[in-house]
């Protein structure tokens, strides 16, 4: 029998709180890169989106902004 598993479709906003868990369950992944090193904010990717989050106490995460990532 087969089954069919839709995963919830949910919109990244700004000054939502997820923790790390949702996050990977959502395929948002962190980058590369070393930019934020001196802020306390970290930058996430999923696709051509990025997203920078603020890390907050119990592996929380606060959305500060999302753009679309264009490459010059």
């Amino acid at each position: 029998m087969e089954a069919l598993v839709q995963t919830p479709t949910l919109t990244l906003e700004k000054d939502m709180c997820l923790s790390g868990e949702e996050l990977q369950a959502l395929e948002v992944f962190p980058t590369n890169l070393q930019c934020f090193t001196y802020y306390h904010y970290v930058l996430y990717q999923k696709g051509n989106k990025r997203i920078i989050l603020k890390p907050l106490p119990h592996n929380l995460f606060k959305i500060i902004r999302t753009y679309d990532f264009v490459p010059a």
